[in-house]
């Protein structure tokens, strides 16, 4: 079945000839070669690190042509991506100068894998319906569409008006910020007033959604934030939503609990609120250039995590003093903040914009990728990749991408991606 060639970084300096070949064993020059890179890998390998999944990814990758529809992907990609764009959003990933880095986010995450998991050291038990809510995410929504809406907001700019709204949409390259930018910078601010410390754990809500005082029994904490989440998810993806009554509900149910040590108003406090406010509205108000695909993603969202498990989630993980949301939001805003992240952001949405043009084809690969999140699938993918984690192995495939890099001339006569056609003699062979 294997039906491809991949072609990666070579390894070349001044006066030195780079390899002519994909993956060489041994080292070259000044590159190391693989034998002398992933050493815990081929312990790894050697010991059975994948045996658990073995039989999903024969199921998935061989027997369901998945390895097959992830190279049509990248074969159908290739040709339409600048030379020097992957290995420059590589680079801009691992560059520690500018903090731009996945080090950066990579505990993060994989503390939520632990959460999903079961492994973690600060909940109790697994928690898969994060897990399964983007599993059904997957397998259910138009793939091009959500890649779509993500590519909207990381190239979306804004300007600071000086009034009301504070923010507002401009065109690319003119804008004060990029969206995601503006956001993570004000929630940083927002972090280092002492009116929105455990400010989720003090939200009330009704439990018909609406303010505390007008409804129905009175919801705090956590069943107020799954309440407001999906209230607001609703919201936004109905046929004749408008913004404007959905930010007085969350005006009403927050600035009550935006008060400084002496109980009084906290006006420092209100002003940032109605800045993430107003940058909330450069999304869904139905001006917004990026209000339809925001919209039906929202509405993807809406139906397919109906139980809001992924705000639940969200909520756990922000509200845990031991894993530290101060830390995780001072990383993104660190990464919003550097000079490499306005390339990163151009050299994303380019990638994106090239997968958004082949759907059809995005759409296979995206279901098989689903496949491995499948309830009946991902409790071993997680646990077969957290102990590589565990092993150091993840740390040595990025010490691997990053010395690549350094060394990363391809030779002009390297291979390309090739992808077999149906007549190929090597169809139905294992990968």
């Amino acid at each position: 079945m294997l039906a491809g060639v991949v072609a990666f970084w070579g390894c070349s300096a001044e006066g030195i000839e780079a390899p002519k070949s994909v993956g060489p064993f041994e080292d070259v020059g000044p590159c190391p070669g693989a034998d002398t890179l992933l050493v815990k890998a081929k312990t790894a390998l050697a010991a059975g690190a994948f045996d658990p999944l073995r039989p999903d990814i024969e199921r998935i990758l061989v027997d369901g042509a998945g390895l097959r529809t992830i190279l049509t992907l990248v074969s159908a990609i290739l040709p339409d991506l600048e030379p020097a764009l992957l290995p420059d959003l590589l680079a801009s990933l691992s560059d520690d100068e500018t903090g731009a880095t996945v080090d950066a986010v990579l505990p993060h995450v994989v503390e939520v894998m632990r959460y999903i998991d079961g492994s973690s050291d600060f909940f109790d038990g697994a928690h898969p319906e994060p897990m399964n809510a983007v599993h059904e995410i997957m397998t259910t929504c138009d793939a091009a569409r959500n890649v779509a809406v993500v590519r909207d907001v990381v190239a979306l700019e804004v300007r600071r008006t000086g009034g009301s709204p504070a923010w507002v949409a401009v065109p690319a390259g003119t804008g004060d910020a990029s969206w995601l930018g503006a956001l993570m910078d004000t929630i940083d601010r927002a972090q280092e007033q002492a009116a929105f410390q455990a400010l989720l754990e003090r939200i009330a809500i009704a439990d018909d959604g609406s303010p505390p005082g007008e409804g129905g029994e009175i919801q705090v904490g956590r069943s107020a934030f799954v309440i407001l989440a999906k209230l607001l998810a609703a919201n936004i993806a109905a046929p004749d939503f408008q913004y404007a009554p959905t930010r007085q509900l969350l005006v009403d149910v927050l600035v009550p609990l935006l008060e400084d040590a002496d109980g009084n108003p906290d006006l420092v406090a209100e002003a940032i609120l109605q800045e993430l406010l107003d940058l909330l509205g450069v999304l869904v108000e139905e001006q917004s250039a990026v209000f339809e695909s925001t919209q039906e993603f929202f509405g993807c969202i809406n139906r397919h995590d109906a139980d809001a498990a992924i705000p639940a989630m969200l909520f756990d993980y922000l509200t845990t003093d031991e894993l530290s949301a101060v830390a995780l939001f001072d990383d993104l805003a660190g990464i919003a903040r550097k000079d490499q992240s306005g390339e990163l952001r151009v050299a994303l949405v380019d990638v994106m914009d090239v997968l958004i043009s082949h759907p059809v084809v995005l759409a296979d690969t995206t279901a098989v990728l689903a496949a491995f999140a499948a309830p009946e699938v991902s409790p071993t993918m997680l646990g077969v990749v957290l102990s590589l984690q565990d092993s150091g192995i993840l740390d040595e495939l990025g010490d691997t991408v990053a010395l690549l890099l350094e060394c990363k001339a391809l030779p002009p006569d390297a291979p390309t991606l090739v992808v077999a056609g149906d007549d190929d003699e090597t169809q139905g062979d294992a990968p």
